[in-house]
């Protein structure tokens, strides 16, 4: 097999198994997505302390919290009616952070808000409406401590209520790598198939050079050796130390010559 098919071939085995090993990685990814919904840090409460932990010291995600219940506006007055009739107070809360990102919300402080779809509040709109991931028995009530930095947060609610951390619920780093993984494997997988190809056209197309053999002649020289099969000619020289007698005709023992003389 010639060398250039080779190297084609080992190559493009080379990426399709990077590129399996991609998309491998951001299918487990996404595995992780799905199931990365956080559990409650409170369950049935109506009241409770959470910590904060801003590691990065730019303002964490703060709480979501929801409520039991149903999406309903019985008065017909705009306004879901879970809203209206629980009330959430924060008693005690960390420093806000005023990052670039958290800008929107740094009106809010680090206090209480109902909201259903980020900042719409609780208009009872039909599109305005969230659960606690695909669970339909739990709805979302609002949020607190937006931006806020490392510190205890405290908090009371005339009703029960359910807290998540949304610092729990970030999977930024999951989403990332599963894009990196299906987007470099996609590319591999495509680079190594084109590698196969190229390699098993070469194999059929190209054929290994014959080495032709080397002697040595008489006067030191290095020439290319003939092969006898195709020889057809066999040329036989003289050595030059032979000598050669002149050629000589037959004689007639003077016969004739005598007779003439006579």
């Amino acid at each position: 097999m010639d060398t250039r098919a080779k190297v084609c071939l080992i190559i493009g085995g080379i990426l399709l198994l990077v590129g399996i090993g991609g998309f491998a990685l951001g299918i487990s990814q996404v595995d992780d997505i799905e199931e990365g919904v956080p559990v409650f840090a409170l369950e049935d409460v109506t009241n409770g302390t959470l910590m904060v932990n801003d590691e990065d010291g730019q303002g964490a995600f703060g709480f979501t919290f929801y409520v039991e219940g149903s999406f309903v506006d019985a008065n017909d007055d705009g306004t879901w009616d879970h809203c209206e009739q629980t009330s959430v107070t924060v008693t005690d809360k960390p420093d806000i952070v005023r990052s670039e990102w958290s800008s929107e919300g740094h009106y809010l402080e680090g206090d209480f808000y109902n909201e259903v779809i980020e900042f719409d509040g609780c208009d009872s709109n039909p599109d305005n409406k969230e659960f606690y991931h695909e669970n339909t028995s739990f709805i979302k009530l609002g949020r607190a401590c937006y931006a806020c930095g490392t510190g205890a947060f405290t908090f009371e609610s005339n009703q029960s209520v359910y807290v998540v951390s949304d610092d729990d619920w970030d999977i930024g780093v999951e989403v990332g790598i599963a894009i990196l993984g299906f987007l470099g494997g996609g590319g591999s997988l495509c680079c190594g198939i084109i590698f196969l190809i190229v390699g098993t056209i070469l194999v059929f197309t190209l054929k290994d050079e014959d080495v032709q053999p080397m002697m040595m002649n008489q006067d030191g020289q290095f020439v290319i050796q003939q092969s006898t099969s195709s020889t057809s000619q066999v040329t036989q020289s003289t050595p030059s130390d032979t000598v050669v007698e002149p050629y000589s005709f037959p004689s007639t023992g003077g016969t004739e010559l005598e007779t003439k003389e006579e």
